[in-house]
């Protein structure tokens, strides 16, 4: 998982941690710097935080350079300020699950264990 450490995204990174998956932060990234920190870290899924940004502009930056790097195979979940307009638009180009900030942090925890699970399945 990609962001900031302080606010929202430090209590879902607390809550993966809790529920017994490895997260890494890795600050403020381009999609750039996203998808290289995913390759270096061996990473089973990308958790992409987007607070005041085009959703769907850089959600199909994140996946062209994950294609670039030959990881477009790993599942995107992003978390923030999505308008459900945004949302269906970054469904349809891959993103697995959006979450945001009225939403549990155990709905939160069993889903990105879900789609972590069946990616390793390939389910």
């Amino acid at each position: 998982m990609t962001g900031i450490t302080s606010g929202g995204i430090g209590v879902i990174a607390n809550a993966l941690k809790d529920a017994g998956m490895e997260v890494v932060l890795g600050g403020i990234q381009t999609p750039m710097e996203i998808a290289r920190t995913a390759v270096t870290e061996d990473v089973d899924m990308i958790g992409y935080r987007i607070m005041q940004a085009a959703p769907d502009m850089v959600v199909q930056a994140l996946f062209r350079e994950m294609k670039t790097q030959a990881i477009e195979d790993i599942p995107v979940v992003v978390g923030g300020i999505i308008s459900d307009r945004e949302e269906k638009i970054i469904r349809e180009l891959g993103v697995k699950a959006v979450f945001r900030s009225f939403d549990k942090l155990g709905t939160i925890q069993k889903q990105v264990r879900a789609i972590a699970e069946a990616s390793l399945t390939g389910a």
